[in-house]
């Protein structure tokens, strides 16, 4: 392969399933070469054959053990692996809404303001009902109320669940591997701002993506991101809300 325009990076823990769905969906893009596409899989040593599937569609496959693994250290690793100029770090349980969801980045890249973009997320078919409610009233918020240029940090822009970055600016600010539990990228988008960067949110980058939680689970979740506002240590037990998890 020649040398990628663009590196999508996917974390993955035992989603077999999910990433098999999620690769055949980027392999059906449209208005994208391909070819120029790089894909590289970050597994957090997984127990099924979630790394035979990234490797059947023509992923490069890193592992970060379960004793090393934090989500800035995962993150980090895969863009520095990364051979394009523009890098995509999503989750391996995410799903884009359409066909054009690659496409619809690259103009904003021409731009050398832009530092990133970023789509709202949307629930995926196994959301709870609050949940859904939740992230379809985010998503709403974000098309009629956000600006589609940002200039400082709204809430739940630039989530890592989908987002698209610049690697060269990655280069002189990799995410901060101090928030172990997640928050690194609310705080390199804030770093961007402060750089008088840009982030764009295209609508047509939106994903479909969440956890299946029921109302307990979504407090739960909502306290957990609260603290992601300070440095973390990574532990299992702070993600226990999260049943679709497959240790």
């Amino acid at each position: 392969m020649t040398k990628p325009v663009v590196t999508i990076v996917i974390r993955t823990l035992n989603e077999a399933v999910s990433l098999s769905e999620l690769l055949s969906a980027i392999r059906s893009q449209q208005g994208v070469d391909l070819s120029s596409v790089e894909i590289i899989v970050v597994d957090n040593e997984s127990t099924d054959n979630t790394i035979q599937v990234a490797k059947s569609f023509g992923a490069n496959v890193l592992t970060i053990s379960r004793s090393d693994f934090t989500y800035p250290k995962s993150m980090n690793m895969g863009v520095a692996a990364a051979n394009a100029p523009i890098v995509i770090l999503m989750v391996g349980h995410a799903m884009p809404i359409g066909e054009f969801w690659l496409k619809s980045i690259f103009p904003y890249f021409n731009n050398p303001k832009v530092a990133g973009v970023y789509g709202a997320v949307l629930p995926s078919k196994n959301h709870g009902f609050f949940e859904g409610i939740m992230y379809r009233a985010a998503y709403t918020r974000s098309r009629v109320i956000n600006p589609r240029v940002l200039h400082r940090y709204t809430t739940g822009a630039f989530g890592a669940t989908n987002l698209a970055m610049r690697k060269s600016f990655w280069e002189e600010h990799p995410f901060e591997e101090q928030y172990e539990l997640g928050g690194e990228d609310t705080h390199w988008a804030e770093w961007a701002f402060s750089r008088n960067l840009v982030i764009v949110r295209e609508a047509a980058f939106t994903v479909r993506h969440s956890h299946g939680l029921g109302l307990k689970g979504l407090i739960a979740q909502l306290r957990y991101w609260k603290a992601l506002e300070k440095p973390t240590t990574f532990s299992k037990d702070a993600l226990s809300y999260r049943r679709d998890i497959k240790w």
